[in-house]
């Protein structure tokens, strides 16, 4: 009776212990990294624009906007203009319109801020001489389904390893409002690929639904010159654009296909890339809870996100592109 006695006491007295160790985390003050992000894709058919923000706590609702920022323009070296901010974290330029192999700059500085800095080059453009889709339907489970099949050719550069990306939609030309201008409806084509080239297979996010295709040529059959690309077409996203993405007088049917090829920069291909990864990885809409914003991190495999921005994060990145009209065949 005794010895029970005892043992019911050192239980009691464990609990207590242990219970006085229990202490409240307050999530909301979690130290959290101090850096600027940045966020800019240059493209020669636009002037310079930059989103600029800050490291946060995924877990505290708070707007990432940097007060009295100042983001700089450079091109090799050499300082060319202050950009205009545009609010929400916009900056914008007024007349720098990159070139092909110069090298662009992007310094960002703020009080309480170590000055980011992220820097990229264009790369010559790769042009897409033909693009040939064929379509089909089959029925699966007593659901009929559409079956894609692209095959896009181009000149490869000569020089050995260059990145591509490789995009489809479909363009229609709308007014939304009675005497407004036109909007343009781009709806890009995804879904799940079911046979590609080495240059697309190799690729390791084909098992999600993506509606752009990142390639080197490092696997690209030279000589045949062409991508080809066969997938299940699921969804796409979609939406009305002030401009047209392909070419708008090409517009004499209800809806015209057109076929992308964007000629990247090797930071635009890395980070993509492991962006692609870390949705495919992460696994959002399927495992997040909004109740419960731990539950992502608890679910999934962390993954990191490509980066060129020093004493920061985000990405400074180069591309350029060229669109031709897909002929369809039935």
């Amino acid at each position: 009776m005794q010895r029970k006695l005892l043992f019911l006491a050192c239980v009691i007295s464990l609990g207590i212990v242990l219970q006085s160790c229990i202490k409240e985390l307050d999530t909301g003050n979690l130290p959290v990294e101090h850096k600027l992000v940045i966020y800019c894709m240059l493209t020669p058919d636009s002037l310079v624009s930059v989103r600029l923000g800050k490291t946060s706590s995924v877990l505290v609702n708070e707007p990432d906007s940097v007060a009295d920022a100042k983001v700089e323009l450079y091109e090799n070296g050499k300082f060319l203009e202050t950009l205009t901010p545009k609010g929400q974290g916009w900056f914008n330029s007024v007349k720098t319109y990159p070139l092909v192999a110069n090298i662009y700059s992007i310094k960002a500085s703020a009080p309480g801020f170590e000055t980011a800095e992220g820097l990229d080059s264009i790369p010559m453009k790769v042009t897409v001489e033909e693009s040939v889709k064929k379509s089909w339907t089959i029925t699966v489970n007593d659901v009929q389904q559409e079956l894609v099949d692209f095959t896009s050719y181009f000149s490869p550069s000569p020089k050995p390893v260059n990145y591509y990306e490789l995009m489809f939609f479909t363009q229609t030309s709308q007014a939304l409002q009675a005497n407004s201008p036109a909007k343009y409806l781009i709806h890009f084509i995804a879904g799940s690929v079911l046979e590609a080239d080495p240059c697309i297979a190799n690729e390791n996010y084909l098992n999600s639904n993506f509606s752009t295709f990142l390639f080197t040529d490092a696997s690209l059959d030279r000589q045949k010159g062409y991508v080809h690309i066969k997938m299940m077409e699921e969804f796409g996203e979609m939406d009305y654009y002030a401009t047209a993405l392909g070419y708008p007088y090409d517009l004499a049917e209800t809806e015209t296909d057109y076929t992308v090829l964007r000629s990247v920069s090797s930071a635009y291909y890395l980070f993509r890339k492991s962006y692609y990864m870390y949705i495919s990885n992460q696994q959002l809409f399927e495992k997040w809870d909004p109740s419960d914003p731990l539950s992502v991190l608890i679910n999934t495999t962390p993954t990191d996100i490509y980066t060129n921005v020093k004493n920061g994060y985000g990405i400074v990145a180069a591309y350029q592109h060229s669109y031709v009209r897909t002929q369809l065949f039935k």
